[in-house]
């Protein structure tokens, strides 16, 4: 069996979790392809995503909503991206002939898709990496669904999708996530780390001059932006305060950690949970994450701390009865498998 696993360059889950699912349909002995053909035809989306949540997020909030509800913007979506995907990912298909297309954006999905009307045998996934499903994620011609919590499989049924091709996976993590190797440290003497994703988002100064007078170490980890990582690095922090660029070995800094401080991510989520460490929200991307703010926080994966993060954290610190119940609510959502479940359902599909 051939699988094409599809993204687009905007953000890093999407990446993370097709680096997952390829390490475990390699485990299955199917071959793997990646897809980054549509990185140019989605050049300007990325550019404007990147500009409307830094300088104008409650007007990306407010379009965001607003996609999510007019039938005539996913009219328009669907048929520009499934356009795109006729005319650049037919030789693609040629070349490749994938018997599946797994995709982790929803761009991906659609524009692949497209493609199934000139090659009925073929197979397209959706696989979601946040906690909604917006409705730029329904494609009436994909195959199958995998999702985490229960109110991303309502989302999809009331875009139209049949619930029996909605699969209750779990987001993909890397396999080191739940290595018998890997110990769960529990420590209440590691660092808090602050994460703001892959490329380092969010208001890094404000979060340390918080977490600063608790005098306990602080692990700032800004991913792939050097520049953040240097602009921290000039300012005269106290000795527990330790600044980082990219973490090569972050299932061992999550299991090692007091507690993290940072945004929600899908795929952060996911991790998070799967180590069961306390976690504060402290900022968030304007759409997506907004929902996964609420999702998080309604199931008790995480605790709010916008407005008063030292307040919300310091009962975190302890053996408290508040950061038993987060972490018995993250151990019971953890989905370590969710790799291999994906795999398992594309192997027996009928």
């Amino acid at each position: 069996m051939r699988v094409m696993i599809a993204s687009l360059p905007i953000g890093t889950g999407h990446d993370i979790a097709a680096r997952a699912l390829a390490e475990a349909m390699g485990g299955a002995g199917i071959d793997v392809y990646f897809s980054h053909h549509l990185a140019g035809p989605s050049r300007l989306d990325t550019a404007g995503y990147f500009f409307s949540v830094r300088y104008v997020p409650e007007l990306f909030s407010a379009v965001y909503r607003l996609g999510d509800q007019a039938t005539f913007m996913w009219n328009r979506h669907r048929q520009r991206w499934r356009t795109i995907g006729l005319k650049v990912l037919e030789e693609v298909f040629v070349k490749y002939a994938p018997d599946w297309v797994v995709a982790t954006h929803p761009f991906a999905l659609t524009a692949w898709s497209a493609l199934k009307a000139r090659h009925p045998n073929l197979r397209v996934m959706g696989v979601l990496t946040d906690l909604s499903a917006h409705q730029f994620w329904w494609e009436p011609d994909a195959d199958a669904y995998s999702v985490w919590l229960p109110e991303q499989r309502d989302d999809l049924v009331r875009l139209g999708c049949p619930p029996e091709i909605i699969w209750h996976t779990g987001i993909p993590i890397r396999s080191i996530f739940h290595d018998d190797a890997l110990e769960f440290a529990r420590l209440f003497d590691g660092p808090i780390v602050v994460l703001g994703g892959g490329l380092g988002i969010g208001p890094y100064f404000h979060i340390l001059r918080e977490l600063v007078p608790l005098d306990v170490p602080i692990l700032a980890v800004c991913g792939q932006n050097e520049r953040l990582r240097w602009k921290l690095s000039q300012q005269a922090w106290p000795g527990h305060v330790t600044i980082a660029g990219y973490v090569e070995d972050m299932p061992e800094l999550l299991c090692a950690s007091r507690a993290v401080v940072g945004k929600p991510g899908g795929v952060t989520a996911a991790e998070v949970c799967q180590v069961q460490v306390p976690w504060v929200l402290t900022h968030w991307i304007a759409g997506q994450e907004e929902v996964n703010r609420d999702r998080l926080t309604s199931h008790n994966l995480a605790e709010l701390g916008e407005h008063g993060l030292q307040a919300a954290l310091t009962p975190l610190l302890v053996d408290s009865p508040g950061r038993r119940n987060m972490l018995e609510s993250q151990a019971r959502w953890a989905r370590p498998n969710a790799s291999q479940a994906i795999v398992a359902g594309i192997l027996n599909f009928h």
